[in-house]
This record gives C-alpha cells, structure tokens and sequence, in this order.
C-alpha cells in the first residue's frame, strides 16, 4: 500500500496518548500454546488487511506526516499474571473502583502518538490469568485511527481467528480524499514532537457505573417532560441513542444519549462546587466526541480508517448547571449536536487549517468533562471462537479529572457502561449525590452483570440459609428459589417456621446449606462457557458449575434464576433447583416423609 498522508483530523491526536482497550475473556477451550499460535496467526492475516498498523510515521522534508506501510512490524506479547482471577478483576462487589491491576495488561503505557515515528504503530498483548481467565490487550496510535476504526479493526481480528479465512465482512476504506488535499502541516521545530497537554500524575478514581436501558428511557422522558415506558423504549427509542454512530434525528428532541450526558455534567459540577473547587460563576465546559462520517455530504464510508471526529463544546456557568436541572442542562447538549451538521464539520477543519494545533486533551480549569467512546461501538462482537468477552476495560491512556468514556452494556440490550475517571474529592461526592446514585435502576457494575448496593432479599427461607454463614468471611452459596424450596424440599415459609416445624425447617436448611455453600467467591462471570469449574462444598459434596450458551449458570445440572447478589461478603445465586446428593434427595420421595 502507497503511504498514507494524516489528515486534518488526524494531525490533531499527535499529541494524545496511543488507544488501549481490550476484552477480558473467560477460560478458551484450548491449550495456550495452540491458543498464541491461533492469535498470532490471524492477527499477521488481519495486518495485511490492515497494513497501517505494522508501519511507522515518517515526517517529510515539507513537514507533512505520513504512515509508511512498510511491514516494520508491530509488539505481540505473551504475558502471565498466575496470581489474579476473573473474580478478583470483576468482583461481585459492586462498591469499589475498577481494580489496578487491568493497566498492567497494555504494552506502550503513556506513549504519545507523535512516537510512532519511532514506535510500533499498534501493539498487543495476551495475558493469560491464573485460573484460565484471558485479557487481549490493544493498543493503537490515535493519529491513525479514531474509536469506529479501532473496533473494526479488532473485530476484523476476531473474526479471522474465529473463522480460519482471509477475508473480512468489513473492508476499510483507506481513501484520502474525504477531507480535501489540506496543505496545513504542525510543526515542531525541536524535532521531539509535542508535549503531553494534561499531568499523567494527578490522583484520579476510576469507576463503572451501569445504567439500565429502562432507566435510560426514563431519565430521556424526564430531559423531554414526557412519560416513557419501557416498552416504548424498547420499541425503538434506543435506536436513536447515540449519535456517534447513527444518523441523529433531526426533530427537537433530546436524545437518551444527551440525557444521560447531562446527568454526569451536573453531578460532577454539583460534586466539584460541594467540595469548593468552583464556584457558581464559574465556567464549566462538557465536551462530546463525535463521529462525522456521517455528518459530511457527501457521507464518508463507514469503514473509513482514520480519525474522522471533532469535539463539540457545551459551555456554561456552574451555577446555571447545578440549578437549572436535566432538560435545560440536556437541552444544551441537544442544541449544540443538532446544529453540528456538514457545514460545521467543515468549518470546524477549516479553522484548524488556520491555525493548525494539536488537541488540548485534559481539564485545565478544573472544570471540563470530555465524554469520548460510544456504546454503539461492537466492543462485544469480538468472539475469537470461545465466546464474547465478559467485560471491557481500558488502560492509562488518555486518562485525567474529568474524562468520561461510554461503553455497550455486555448484555446488548441498550445498556451502558460509563467509565468515570474523577479526582478523589469528586468521585466521593458523586457517590454521595443522591440524584446521580439513586436515579432507579442504575447501579455500578464489575461482574458484566447488573447487582445493587441495596440489601437482597432471597425471602425467609433463603435468608435464614444464607444467615447460617458468618457474614464477613469469603463464600459462596446456591441457594434455592421460593418456588425450588417448595415444590422439592416441600418448605414453606408460611407454615414452615411454626413452631412444632422450626426444628424440622432448620435441620433441613443445615443439610442444604452444606451441600450447597463453597469456602470461596465465585461470581457467575469466573465460569466458563466452554468448560467447568469442579468445586468442593463446605460439607465435601462436589459441585461441577458451567455455564450455557445463553449465559445461565448450571451447577450440577441446576439452571440459576438470578446471579451474583450480595449479602456481607457472601455471593449468592439463587437456583432453580437444590443441591444435595443421592441420600438427601432420596429422603424427600420416602413415603414416611412428613410433608
């Protein structure tokens, strides 16, 4: 392939630290040895559909940048981490920031994209967990590739290491003529490229925090004053939730996407002036990356590679954010992306060809919010044969007070992830606000699956079994469902914990709870689909735990109704069925039973 010149939109990201996002895995079906031998190959496949990324920057004598595409190679990586699991990096407890340990598993930390004159261009690396677990670690330079070619890339990788072939179902389009034959350079007249624009060195907090598709539709009807169902919702309004990847609608509505963006710029502002950092005439700026494929007339191919992206800046005072609530906050959002049409995008290139600079990424004042990635990105489509991905994460890169990046729920029901780095005093005073922490059914998530702060009721039986277990020690418990403890170990607890049964109740939810509570933590995501844990109970009854193609957790052949709550430090799934052995089980068909 003829090198590629950076483009105007480009040329701006020199100065940003390269892309890392990657996907943690549960335990692949194969031995690692034939697994790397598996990456590695499709991975050379997928390279040679996508030439770039093995090249280097080359700066001309004009000053122009280029990617040479000349086979210089990229970083592929082996790594072991024997001493973490998938349930220390995704723990069932939601209440805690995302675990360090995730920055260790991306080559190239801090490497500005200006160094890819020099550096690999992508880099990667397989670290493989010590219970099976696996974490495919991508790293990219951001002058090559925005969000949209990142994850096509990685999927494009994917999909030959899971089909065997050549070919891809999505072709980039290396074209360069999208956005004119600019003849603005930057120039960097020491010849050590541009600086870091934020300290890689203040203290911030990282957390997911999961907001429900249903909470999404309600906290959209509120921004517009309207009511929403769940099934309206369902029914179509998150087709038009994120216009990073769609088409926005062009009607005076504010957009769930908008909505819930406005939410975290008046929590953080509120929790930033609390903590007196500004004050109520202060500016506060909510930046939005967006995608201008199709925004441009005419529009750029979808699977353009490059960055095809601009920044939209809200601004207001603190005040009138902290005090005028979600619809004007949301409407301010709204007014600014439905104006950024192709005419905007164009002068927005213009304007940099002006005064060419590189982006200004970080929170100077104090005071900004940048909102970068999107949940319509297919992060989870990246199947590479064993199964998707439990969960997205990121690395270092790019990372300050105030950078909030927006992720798909894994369960592709029109959820999202927002991963929230914050300075300390902030992200306490978020926890602490009870309009961003109690909006109805939103909660942190770390298990990829949905659990709540507040107390879990697995109705009386199920609590006195769970009761039966020390509360601050490591365990985990399968407990039967109301309808389980009825219709097999003919347990009610209207009737069951009178008092000529209590004894009888209780001897039984013993005998159970031994068969049925393993000395450990086990959320649902630390189990395979392809493959099982075998697992010893407190009173030595195996346990054999798998789970479905459809993600349901099987223990012993008993389907699980609802995973990974909480109780103390106990994990507690709830099960369709009951644990016990032969003996037990035969005990509850004896004719001389007592029902």
């Amino acid at each position: 392939m003829e090198d590629l010149k950076l483009s105007v939109s480009d040329l701006p990201m020199l100065s940003c630290h390269y892309i890392q996002k990657g996907l943690l895995f549960s335990q692949p079906p194969l031995p690692i040895s034939i697994l790397l031998s598996l990456l590695s190959h499709s991975l050379s496949r997928a390279l040679t559909l996508f030439p770039a990324l093995a090249g280097r920057l080359t700066t001309r004598s004009d000053h122009r940048i280029f990617i040479t595409c000349n086979d210089a190679g990229t970083d592929f990586i082996h790594a072991m981490a024997p001493t973490l699991t998938i349930a220390d990096l995704l723990p069932a407890c939601s209440s805690s920031d995302v675990p360090k340990s995730f920055k260790d598993f991306f080559t190239l930390d801090y490497t500005l994209s200006y160094h890819g004159h020099f550096q690999p261009l992508s880099a990667f690396q397989v670290t493989e967990l010590g219970d099976g677990g696996l974490f495919i670690g991508c790293t990219v330079n951001h002058a090559i590739v925005d969000g949209t070619s990142f994850w096509n890339f990685f999927n494009s990788w994917a999909e030959l290491c899971r089909n065997g072939g050549v070919t891809v179902s999505r072709t980039p389009d290396f074209r360069r003529n999208y956005f004119g034959d600019s003849e603005a350079v930057l120039r960097f007249p020491d010849s050590t490229g541009p600086k870091i624009t934020f300290s890689v060195d203040d203290p911030i907090r990282e957390r997911i925090f999961h907001f429900s598709r249903e909470a999404i539709a309600k906290l959209k009807a509120k921004a517009n004053n309207h009511h929403t169902s769940f099934k309206q919702a369902s029914n179509g309004a998150m087709a038009e939730m994120y216009g990073k990847q769609v088409h926005d609608r062009k009607v005076d509505e504010i957009s769930s996407f908008q909505s819930l963006s406005a939410l975290l710029w008046m929590s953080v502002t509120r929790a930033r002036a609390r903590s007196k950092r500004l004050t109520t005439e202060s500016s506060t700026t909510f930046r939005m990356a967006v995608n201008c494929r199709h925004r441009l007339v005419p529009a750029v191919d979808a699977y353009y590679f490059g960055n095809a992206i601009q920044s939209i800046p809200t601004t207001a005072s603190v005040g009138d954010v902290v005090a005028k609530g979600l619809k004007w906050a949301a409407g301010q959002l709204h007014k600014n992306v439905l104006a950024y049409n192709d005419e905007r995008v164009r002068k927005g290139a213009a304007e940099w060809e002006a005064a060419p600079r590189c982006f200004p990424l970080g929170n100077p004042d104090g005071a900004g919010i940048t909102m970068g990635s999107s949940p319509r990105f297919p992060m989870y489509d990246n199947d590479f044969g064993w199964g998707r991905p439990l969960a997205v994460r990121s690395g270092r890169a790019n990372k300050f007070d105030g950078k909030l990046s927006a992720f798909p729920g894994r369960d592709g029901d029109g959820s999202v992830d927002l991963e929230v780095c914050l300075a300390p005093e902030t992200m306490a005073g978020i926890l602490e606000d009870d309009e961003f922490m109690h909006l109805p059914d939103v909660s942190q998530v770390m298990s990829g699956r949905r659990t709540t702060g507040e107390e879990v009721s697995l109705g009386l039986l199920g609590d006195m079994m769970v009761g039966m277990l020390p509360g601050d020690l490591a365990f985990t418990v399968f407990v039967p469902s109301e309808a389980a403890f009825e219709s097999i170990l003919k347990l009610r607890a209207t009737d069951g914990l009178v008092k000529d049964k209590i004894n009888n109740t209780y001897a039984v939810l013993s005998c159970v709870m031994g068969f049925s509570a393993v000395p450990q933590h086990l959320s649902s995501v630390a189990v395979p689909f392809n493959g099982e844990i075998s697992l010893y109970s407190v009173s030595g009854f195996r346990l054999h735990a798998w789970r479905s193609s459809d993600g349901a957790l099987l223990v012993n052949n008993v389907s699980s109704e609802r995973v990974d709550l909480r109780k103390d430090e106990i994990i507690v799934h709830v099960m369709r069925g009951v644990l016990m052995d032969a003996e037990f089980e035969q005990s509850f068909s004896s004719p001389d039973y007592e029902d």
